[in-house]
């Protein structure tokens, strides 16, 4: 079963990673707001969309290619940092470790969602050792049937049914309190 997302929450997803970056040269953090507010090109005369399509220009199609190689084969092996973890951080942009994790948590989060980190701490915290669990006497004990629980009406509650018997009911008499 796929799971669509708003628009909406795409665009708060958006901007909530937007924040996390340095801002531009005219103050927004965002490219799409320098265009859509400002309309302003930053100090060289370009816009932001037109330095990034600059930079895509610049990138040969063969560095593409060895870089994606490489990162796929640092994946496997998993042979690379926790996404955006300080190690990662220090990673420069080129290196095929940081693209490798960034695939690695990409496919965390599709597999597992947005608790993602929660459920893998939960998964990769160490366990206790097994000779400090409860004893087989212990779990034998835990194991035997309790008593059953008696019904008892309580005064200013409503009148309960009794399980098993269809249409008998356990109600509170006043001469039972006396």
């Amino acid at each position: 079963m796929s799971t669509t997302t708003s628009t909406a929450e795409q665009l708060r997803r958006r901007r909530e990673a937007s924040y996390r970056l340095p801002p531009l040269d005219c103050g927004h953090r965002d490219p799409q707001d320098c265009l859509t507010s400002c309309g302003q090109p930053d100090n060289e005369g370009t816009g932001p969309s037109e330095v990034l399509l600059e930079l895509a220009e610049q990138i040969e199609p063969g560095d593409v290619v060895a870089l994606w190689a490489s990162a796929k084969s640092l994946f496997f092996a998993h042979d690379f940092p926790a996404y955006a973890s300080l190690e990662w951080r220090q990673l420069g942009p080129d290196d095929p470790r940081r693209l490798a994790a960034a695939l690695d948590a990409a496919e965390k989060w599709r597999k597992y969602g947005t608790d993602v980190t929660q459920w893998l701490e939960e998964a990769s915290s160490p366990k206790p050792p097994i000779w400090t669990g409860r004893t087989q006497a212990e779990l034998d004990e835990a194991a035997k049937p309790k008593p059953s629980h008696v019904l008892r009406a309580t005064p200013g509650w409503p009148p309960i049914a009794l399980p098993g018997q269809p249409g008998r009911y356990l109600t509170y008499m006043q001469e039972m309190a006396a």
